[in-house]
């Protein structure tokens, strides 16, 4: 039997385009923000307070690209940006770096990201959750002192 699932003609075809919003303040994420891909542009020091991780269905995911509006530079962010995964959160990830061969990997008691000023825009992560923990892989141009895992917001 023949499937037209992905037909063209199917009401479901074309529906793969991820959800963005773009984020110049503060924000407090939510359980119906996953799939959502945040494009950071921040005004001033910015924050994403991530919902708490047990309240979320196993598989709830978004990303978040900080920004500048431009094609960037290298070191070009002018603004923090931190994101919180909330107090006591278990954490399993690293952030890659084409710059720090190192990167940064989440260790205990790590409650947030943190882009500082020097980030480059295009910096990113991508999160998710079993339901018990956040899981996090992420890319920046320069790890080490730019973007990292941190306790505290920056």
């Amino acid at each position: 039997m023949r499937s037209d699932y992905l037909n063209e003609n199917s009401s479901l075809t074309g529906t793969y385009v991820k959800k963005v919003k773009k984020i110049t303040e503060n924000y407090t994420v939510t359980e119906a923000d996953s799939g959502t891909v945040f494009l950071v542009h921040p005004t001033a020091t910015t924050e994403l307070d991530l919902p708490t991780v047990a309240d979320l269905p196993v598989g709830w995911c978004c990303e978040v690209w900080v920004t500048e509006d431009t094609d960037g530079s290298d070191g070009g962010m002018g603004q923090k940006v931190n994101i919180d995964f909330g107090s006591g959160a278990d954490i399993v990830g690293f952030i890659a770096s084409i710059a720090d061969a190192a990167g940064d990997v989440a260790v205990n008691n790590d409650d947030f990201i943190n882009f500082t000023a020097a980030a480059s825009p295009g910096d990113h992560v991508k999160i998710f959750t079993d339901g018990n923990r956040w899981y996090v892989e992420g890319m920046a141009a320069a790890c080490g002192s730019d973007t990292l895992f941190h306790t505290d917001a920056a």
